[in-house]
């Protein structure tokens, strides 16, 4: 199938202050040196995702073709980054978005693309990827669902998440990366 025949974004949310790791976790880095941002930026590329927004606190820098959206309000709730990002796609031909939280960034191309897979395969609104039982990210949301993302009153995608069960289909793979959150530098480790 053409990869735009089934066009989808990325949404990266990473305009928390990272209070418990110590700073913003979009700018904090891997072993190798390379930025959260950019490890997640590059994979959501290699998956044929565009357009790509970040949704940053202000002064963070991404790729080129990435589009930033500042979120300058470190404070807020996740669901607030990622309206702010899914605002950005309202005019973008695209049947949905990957929202991949910025402290994921262990997460790899196979699992994406497991995910894009499952979501083409069974048409499912809600698709996650789950590893040893566990849910994890990033996670595919179909347009369909972007009001309620907008509109959730209270606990966010989790919320969501929890209220349409049957509209989430679950794509079991073998990256513990889509679980491995990282909240302090210790989770680098």
């Amino acid at each position: 199938m053409n990869e735009r025949a089934f066009p989808v974004a990325a949404v990266i949310v990473g305009a928390g202050a990272g209070k418990r790791f110590g700073g913003p976790k979009a700018v904090a880095t891997l072993a190798d040196g390379r930025r959260f941002l950019d490890v997640i930026s590059e994979a959501a590329m290699h998956a044929g995702l565009d357009p790509i927004v970040a949704v940053l606190p202000p002064g963070v820098e991404a790729f080129p073709n990435v589009r930033i959206v500042m979120n300058a309000n470190p404070d807020s709730e996740q669901i607030a980054s990622i309206r702010l990002g899914l605002a950005q796609l309202t005019n973008s031909p695209v049947i949905a978005a990957i929202v991949w939280p910025v402290d994921h960034p262990f997460v790899q191309l196979e699992s994406v693309l497991a995910v894009l897979d499952g979501a083409r395969r069974s048409g499912s609104p809600i698709v996650v990827p789950v590893h040893d039982g566990h849910r994890g990210h990033p996670t595919y949301f179909h347009r369909d669902v972007w009001r309620e993302l907008m509109t959730v009153a209270d606990g966010g995608a989790r919320a969501l998440l929890r209220g349409a069960a049957q509209r989430v289909l679950e794509v079991p793979v073998p990256d513990r990366g889509v679980l491995r959150g990282v909240n302090t530098k210790e989770d680098l480790s």
